[in-house]
């Protein structure tokens, strides 16, 4: 895999800071009882996205675009969690889910594309 330096360059980058940050303004609201638990767990999966991106993208292992995928399936994952523990809203968790959906598009189309190089 070539490294591609300028990984902000990327058309994916944007919305992934975004959904990190919608991630971190979300676990904002979450009981102070959930600041060790899910707030951690949730702000931990969503920023391995990025770093596993970049890692990736800067010479890193060629998995690390397989690890932001499974990053980015897990945070899914503890949504949901999230939504059957009464902590998000469904309309929440269907908002973030749209956001996940393109997200792993996004990252799997990047895969493909770097897999062929």
């Amino acid at each position: 895999m070539k490294p591609h330096q300028n990984f902000e360059s990327l058309p994916l980058w944007e919305p992934l800071m975004a959904f990190v940050r919608d991630i971190y303004e979300l676990t904002n609201y979450f009981p102070e009882s959930e600041k060790a638990g899910m707030t951690r767990k949730l702000r931990d999966k969503a920023t391995d996205i990025p770093m596993a991106l970049a890692a990736a993208l800067n010479g890193g292992p060629a998995s690390g675009i397989s690890e932001a995928i499974a990053a980015t399936a897990q945070t899914e994952t503890l949504l949901i969690i999230c939504k059957n523990l009464n902590l998000v809203t469904e309309e929440a968790t269907d908002d973030f889910q749209t956001v996940i959906q393109q997200l792993k598009a996004q990252l799997n189309s990047l895969n493909s594309r770097l897999q062929k190089q």
